[in-house]
């Protein structure tokens, strides 16, 4: 799961995060230096979550 993280963040692709609370979180995601949680760029704001409240990652990915 965390390296799908790694891989949607390399890529610059886009990723739906369900946390274990039962919210989802869209955006894509962005680079860190911190080695437990994620940084997602959503449409309104950044938010950092830790990656002990995920509970599954998807990426979506463009096809040209």
């Amino acid at each position: 799961m965390i390296e799908e993280l790694h891989i949607a963040a390399q890529y610059g692709q886009r990723i739906i995060v369900r946390l274990k609370d039962g919210e989802k979180v869209t955006g894509k995601a962005l680079l860190t230096t911190f080695p437990d949680r994620v940084k997602v760029q959503t449409i309104d704001e950044t938010v950092w979550i830790p990656h002990q409240d995920i509970e599954h990652v998807e990426r979506l990915v463009k096809y040209h």
